[in-house]
This record gives structure tokens, C-alpha cells and sequence, in this order.
């Protein structure tokens, strides 16, 4: 343990990984150029909306507590029944450091629908759980349907 070599090779691959986690990290945060319009129709093609019905920036702050007029863009669907788990939510966000309030928003929402369905909703708390959240620079998606990944492929690909 006291040869220079390991010590050398320690700092180098410590080095490494500090160069891996910051790359990384910055483009986790890129600013995307995908415009709210082009992102909206990427997902909502890519979702089945038969079960949803778009929400107004009133059900946006019942179900979120998030004002529309403080984003860049919001676009947000939630279940046409009481019984329904599917939701899409789409938030463009004016700077980064929103990022944090959306994704609490976010995971409030999804604890709320768990809680709700826990004990009888089998069906919707396998939705719930398989649910994805993904928040990237100045976007947030969050959905909960049977084929969440089609929507999040969709996004990443419009992003």
C-alpha cells in the first residue's frame, strides 16, 4: 500500500470520476430548445389520452398547487373518472431553479393518488408505481399510464 504507483492510479481514477459526475450533471440540466408547442404534441401523441381530460390552470393548482402563470408552459391532463390513475403532466419551466418546487409538486400528487387508492385500487396503484417523474433542465414530465416509457421516449426524443 505504500507503493506510488496505487496512489497514483487512486488519484487518476478519483479524477475520473468527479469528471464523469460533472458532465453528467450539466447535461441533466441543459437548457432544452424544444419549444412548449413541439414537446406538448411529442407527448401527447405518444400518450393514450382516452381516459384523461385536459385540465384548466384552476384543477392545475387543485391537484398541484402550481400557477400555470408562473411557468413557461403547462400542459396537464388527469383522469375523466374518480376511479382513474392516469395523468399526464407537462411543465416548462421559466428558469432551472423552479426545478425543485415542480418535482415536490410532482410527488406530492403521485403520495396523494397512492394514498387514495391504497387497500382497494389494485389496478391504479400498479399504474402509480410504475409511474415516471423525470425533470431535465427547463422541463418536467411527469406520467402515470399503462405504458409510461412510451411517453418518457417520446420526450426524451423531443428534448
Amino acid at each position: 500500500m505504500t507503493d506510488p504507483r496505487f496512489w497514483k492510479i487512486i488519484k487518476w481514477a478519483m479524477i475520473i470520476c468527479l469528471v464523469v459526475v460533472i458532465v453528467s450533471g450539466r447535461l441533466n440540466n441543459r437548457i432544452s430548445a424544444a419549444g412548449f408547442d413541439t414537446m406538448s404534441q411529442a407527448v401527447t401523441e405518444a400518450a393514450d389520452l382516452s381516459k384523461m381530460q385536459e385540465a384548466d390552470n384552476q384543477m392545475l393548482k387543485r391537484l398541484y398547487g402550481l400557477d400555470g402563470a408562473d411557468y413557461d408552459g403547462i400542459l396537464l391532463y388527469y383522469p375523466t373518472s374518480n376511479m382513474g390513475a392516469e395523468e399526464l403532466l407537462l411543465v416548462k419551466m421559466k428558469d432551472v431553479s423552479q426545478a425543485e418546487a415542480v418535482q415536490a409538486a410532482i410527488e406530492n400528487r403521485l403520495a396523494t393518488q397512492k394514498k387514495s387508492f391504497d387497500g382497494y385500487g389494485a389496478e391504479q396503484t400498479a399504474m402509480l408505481e410504475k409511474s415516471i417523474i423525470k425533470v431535465r433542465g427547463n422541463y418536467a414530465l411527469f406520467i402515470s399510464a399503462d405504458d409510461p416509457a412510451q411517453v418518457q421516449t417520446a420526450f426524451d426524443a423531443a428534448y
